[in-house]
């Protein structure tokens, strides 16, 4: 992933082994690299900058959350606890992907989900969410997420956590944003198709995505309110008019893909990272396009 800060630089999680983010410049190219302290493979899995510079990330095999501090340029790492009898493993916790809420509050899917608070350094746990892979906050304060064969929301006034099923069964949603009129939107990687969910009336509709197995994995929303996606399968690109259902597709110009996010920078453009050619980039489409 490549996800923009105040300051227009790009950051990169470096999943794995080499324990460190990146700070890309995207004027000159120039990339910083900072470690974490993490004894052994930590799995930086995300990185996301919140709105005071601070860059939070998710440390998948450590179970912990990191904390870059733009004033000092180091890195201090929370660990959260582990389920008893399984300590030091993935099903007794991970971390998986981070956003900061509204409150300044760092939440992390993976197992179960969980929310930091930065200034005592306490993680709250939500049991009713063992296992979830992605979440996005709304204008609200409330925080969406997607967990196995459904989506979900943990409200932001009484932390309530309500879940609901998408009409096609084992679609299997991955990623999914909230766009500016609040509507929920969601990649369902095993049906093919766009999902979109209203709060307000609480009702689905899917759109079919074409071609043999479009796979929709990253998503993101540009200026306009289209939702681009990422076909992890046909090595393409995807935009979704929700006004019109029409989909168009642009050819990706390197084989496998493997895109898992999308972020808009201030400039409109949108910026990826594909793991397998072991580079970072963004997309914009020529003027009146």
């Amino acid at each position: 992933s490549g996800a923009p800060d105040k300051d227009g630089y790009i950051w990169l999680a470096y999943y794995g082994t080499l324990n460190r983010i990146g700070k890309l410049d995207p004027k000159t190219g120039e990339i910083q690299e900072f470690s974490v302290p993490n004894q052994g493979a930590a799995g930086v899995h995300s990185a996301f900058p919140g709105p005071d510079g601070t860059v939070w990330m998710a440390e998948q095999l450590s179970n912990k959350v990191g904390k870059w501090d733009p004033s000092t340029q180091k890195i201090t790492e929370y660990q959260d606890a582990y389920l008893p009898g399984k300590e030091g493993t993935q099903a007794g916790g991970s971390k998986h992907t981070v956003r900061v809420d509204l409150k300044g509050n760092v939440w992390s899917t993976g197992m179960p989900l969980t929310r930091l608070d930065p200034k005592t350094g306490k993680f709250t746990r939500f049991s009713e969410v063992p296992r979830c892979y992605d979440l996005t906050v709304d204008k609200e304060g409330s925080v969406w997420f997607t967990s196995g064969p459904q989506i979900g929301k943990v409200d932001a006034k009484t932390e309530k956590v309500t879940k609901w099923n998408p009409p096609t069964a084992d679609s299997f949603p991955r990623r999914l944003l909230v766009d500016p009129d609040g509507i929920v939107w969601f990649g369902e990687y095993n049906s093919g198709k766009i999902g979109r969910f209203d709060p307000k009336t609480e009702t689905f509709q899917e759109f079919q995505l074409p071609g043999p197995s479009p796979t929709p994995y990253a998503l993101g929303i540009d200026k306009n309110n289209n939702i681009w996606y990422s076909s992890d399968e046909m090595d393409l690109l995807g935009r979704f008019d929700p006004k019109t259902g029409q989909v168009t597709e642009y050819p990706f110009p390197y084989s496998e893909n493997f895109l898992k996010e999308l972020f808009t920078d201030s400039q409109g453009r949108m910026w990826y990272g594909t793991g397998p050619n072991n580079k970072v980039g963004y997309f914009t489409l020529a003027t009146g396009n």
